[in-house]
């Protein structure tokens, strides 16, 4: 059966087809988690504020009739593509990959990124040119147990939707919290104004969580998503400040989160991890993949 690969529309921010493809994302992935790498909440973050949006009619949508089967997408810019595939179209693969070599390549240059397991898109890649490299990825998860951790003394835990949050402290904290010595210049912080960060679809400001320092410092962050009602979530972004690290607050603000998830129904969390801070806290890998070149 023919399938369909259209451009996705060039309108910025959330276009009919970004809530479209969110929804497949959501689809795929309700009864069994296929693609644990690329979940929906890695879609909308992704657009807040990493997606170069100048580049969106280069992300192809495959549909059958009026339903998405399949998505090749790039998550800061092209020249690397992601893949997520209905479990009942995986013959589509190839057609998705020619898809990608012809329209998010960069200079002629492509990298994807395919699981480890999933021989069938390996086999694909193999026959179009791709080559395994050594950079790999990998997805963990934590189960929504009762997970348990102490904070020191006079430190405090709130999330975002509490009156005592502040934006711009947050930019900063976050800023820094990447390792970034140096001040935001003005164009970034423009940029980051512009993100429409609190704006995002489904963001739950009561799921995102700071550890509060006793002088007033936002010293950890734990950003997580989930859908009311869902067996899952998905955790990003993590950061601690440099000089608060090593103290269990990166593992309170992440456990903090994923607990509130357990009380809205989540079973299980996800990370696109392999650090062993992640490992440490409860998290295990669940998948593996690895990125793929032109010869």
């Amino acid at each position: 059966m023919a399938i369909e690969i259209r451009s996705y529309n060039n309108i910025a921010w959330y276009s009919d087809d970004f809530y479209n493809v969110c929804d497949f994302l959501i689809r795929i992935n309700k009864i069994n988690i296929i693609t644990p790498h690329f979940l929906w909440a890695r879609w909308v973050w992704q657009f807040s504020p990493y997606l170069n949006m100048n580049n969106l009619s280069r992300i192809g949508i495959a549909w059958d009739e009026n339903k998405i089967v399949g998505l090749a997408t790039y998550e800061h810019d092209i020249g690397e593509c992601y893949f997520c595939v209905d479990g009942d179209y995986e013959y589509i693969r190839s057609q998705l990959l020619d898809y990608a070599m012809e329209n998010i390549s960069f200079n002629g240059k492509l990298k994807i990124v395919l699981p480890n397991n999933d021989l069938i898109f390996q086999q694909a890649a193999v026959q179009k040119g791709f080559i395994p490299t050594a950079q790999s990825s990998s997805t963990a998860r934590i189960d929504c147990v009762n997970n348990h951790y102490t904070l020191p003394d006079n430190y405090t835990i709130i999330s975002f939707d509490d009156k005592r949050f502040d934006a711009e402290k947050y930019y900063d904290a976050i800023w820094k919290g990447f390792d970034n010595t140096r001040e935001r210049n003005e164009a970034e912080k423009e940029y980051i104004a512009k993100s429409r960060l609190f704006k995002t679809p489904y963001l739950d400001l009561s799921l995102r969580v700071l550890v509060i320092a006793p002088n007033g410092d936002y010293a950890s962050h734990c950003g997580i998503w989930h859908l009311p009602g869902s067996d899952y979530a998905y955790v990003e972004p993590v950061f601690t400040l440099p000089e608060y690290r090593k103290m269990g607050l990166g593992k309170a603000t992440v456990l903090e989160s994923v607990n509130r998830c357990k009380n809205r129904g989540a079973k299980c969390a996800y990370v696109l991890s392999s650090q062993q801070f992640y490992y440490n806290i409860g998290f295990y890998p669940i998948q593996n993949e690895t990125w793929w070149s032109i010869k």
